[in-house]
């Protein structure tokens, strides 16, 4: 593999790129990817990136071409995006759980100019599904791709572990070329601060994706999310989150740039080789979703192991139901558990609990905004700002939000309103501590004879009881009242409550408009390819059974 001597262009640490040129200059040894037994140094790392960078440059791709990314987490992923950074191109990262529509849709959506893909993995086709979306593509010549249905697309390229695949350039061949450092430079010297760099596809829970769009900018919220999770230099951080996810891009790899640390690649979760792996390694930083939190202490309950190294952890992405949140915490370890809220379109973080905060405000999920950006509550029919204590839907503006949707002019303007607010759909409300509370989704809460009810808030109380694993409510049409409460319940393995016992719980602790009317067991829930719970299909499958002939 062909290693470049590093560009004399000094490094700037308002781009991304520029953290890692930094980087390789302080800490030339340092470990900077640690996926399996694979390990790059930061100034290793650096060196390949140019290499990569003056191949792409050399097949035309340039300032503002969108690189689409389908790999799972690990060294390549890690190579491709900071070579497109370095360029100035945009990466377009791809669930590694899409389908062949869901992917042909992005790719479309997107315009990209090249695919960069694996070939297989978790016994899927890659590239057959690249060949389906692309029948031209097996009988193609690398680079010169013409294709009906995404007529954007020249190049694919493959990191494949089986050989070389029709049609596409493989990605070890780029990294052997040798590299042409003067374009590079200057490729990289016309790189600004505002450019969009990055495109996250939404997971698309109520409609098809949108692509939302980031700038270098990005940069300023994820030192403010370091320096509120303690990050610090030479830290070890678990990037379990996929790198697709605007939260592992956030809150994993760019900290890891940002900060000179370790980054320890998982190309999915597994909770048993996370725990030791953070025991082996003695990783320091990580974070997700409460699943992750309730898979790892139930591993670490069945093998012990010393997970003392671990300084934070943030928490978020779903409703954290206190049970969750304090048994983490102590189970695992942790210094500091702190709850976050944030979306896609906020660069992932927007409030957060302090590193100090007692587990008892955790549990509440409240934060408070970690930056000087706008954070506020609104009228969602007026568009007037609501005071401390009143609940509104929360709406964010600066640096934080995204620069709009890609390509998609009407979906921005309906998101963004024209003094700058982004709209986030959440329901919050402040406490007298400036802390926001978010209570659940606009679209979500329901109205039972002319008072708003919360799924959030009933759900926290469903998922208290004994027995209860996790709750969802949504509304459900009733003749009377309107809308009811209708909970999908999913139990622990221990035992399962009687729905009688429910309904007896709630009515003891929740206003009676509160307590719902059905209740409904389930073993699973639909979760969307980036693990987000699927409401919407629930809150059907709740109407369809209450309106159906008995």
């Amino acid at each position: 593999m062909a290693v470049a001597a590093t560009v004399g262009a000094p490094p700037s640490d308002d781009v991304l790129a520029g953290l890692l040129r930094a980087a390789g200059q302080r800490y030339p040894d340092r470990p900077f990817v640690v996926d399996g037994d694979r390990r790059l140094t930061f100034a290793e790392a650096d060196a390949r990136v140019d290499v990569l960078a003056s191949a792409l440059l050399a097949r035309g791709v340039g300032h503002g071409d969108p690189v689409a990314l389908w790999l799972p987490n690990g060294v390549e992923w890690l190579l491709v995006a900071l070579a497109s950074f370095r360029i100035g191109a945009v990466l377009v990262p791809l669930n590694t759980r899409y389908k062949r529509a869901e992917a042909e849709q992005v790719l479309r959506a997107s315009r990209a100019t090249v695919l960069v893909l694996t070939d297989h993995r978790w016994n899927v086709d890659y590239y057959g599904a690249a060949c389906e979306i692309v029948p031209e593509l097996g009988g193609s010549t690398p680079g010169a791709l013409d294709s009906a249905a995404l007529p954007h697309l020249r190049h694919v390229v493959a990191a494949a572990a089986a050989g070389p695949l029709p049609g596409t350039t493989a990605l070890d061949d780029l990294l052997a070329e040798p590299a042409d450092l003067d374009a590079v430079s200057a490729a990289e010297a016309a790189v600004r601060t505002d450019d969009t760099v990055l495109v996250v596809y939404t997971s698309g829970t109520t409609g098809l994706p949108k692509g939302a769009m980031h700038s270098h900018v990005l940069i300023r919220n994820v030192r403010n999310i370091a320096r509120e999770m303690h990050i610090e230099d030479g830290d070890r951080v678990l990037g379990h989150m996929p790198l697709y996810h605007i939260a592992g891009f956030c809150t994993a790899f760019v900290p890891a740039l940002l900060q000179a640390c370790t980054y320890y690649s998982a190309p999915q979760w597994e909770p048993d080789a996370a725990a030791a792996l953070i025991e082996a390694e003695r990783v320091s930083i990580f974070g997700g979703i409460p699943t992750h939190f309730i898979d790892l202490a139930d591993s670490l309950e069945r093998t012990p192991r010393d997970t003392s190294c671990l300084k934070s952890a943030w928490i978020g992405g779903a409703n954290v139901s206190p049970a969750v949140a304090a048994r983490a915490k102590e189970v695992l370890q942790l210094d500091a558990l702190i709850a976050v809220y944030g979306m896609t379109e906020t660069t992932s973080t927007t409030v957060m609990s302090k590193f100090e905060d007692p587990i008892e405000l955790v549990c509440e999920n409240k934060g408070l905004p970690v930056g000087d950006f706008e954070v506020a509550v609104f009228d969602p029919e007026t568009g007037l700002a609501r005071p401390q204590g009143q609940t509104g839907e929360v709406r964010v503006r600066g640096h934080i939000v995204t620069q709009g949707y890609y390509h998609a002019p009407e979906a921005t303007a309906a998101a963004i309103t024209e003094d700058g607010w982004f709209k986030t759909g959440d329901l919050g409300v402040f406490d007298e501590r400036g802390y926001l509370k978010i209570v659940g989704r606009l679209k979500d809460m329901f109205i039972v004879g002319g008072t708003n009810a919360y799924p959030a808030e009933i759900e926290k109380h469903l998922e208290a009881l004994p027995g209860v694993r996790q709750a969802v409510v949504v509304g459900v049409p009733h003749a009377r009242l309107g809308e009811v409460g209708y909970a999908f319940v999913q139990s622990t393995d221990d035992t399962a409550p009687s729905t009688d016992d429910l309904l007896a719980a709630c009515k003891k602790t929740l206003a009676d408009y509160k307590v719902p009317r059905y209740v409904e067991f389930v073993d699973t829930f639909p979760m969307t390819s980036t693990g987000k719970l699927e409401r919407h299909r629930l809150a059907a499958q709740a109407a369809a059974s209450v309106t159906r002939p008995a």
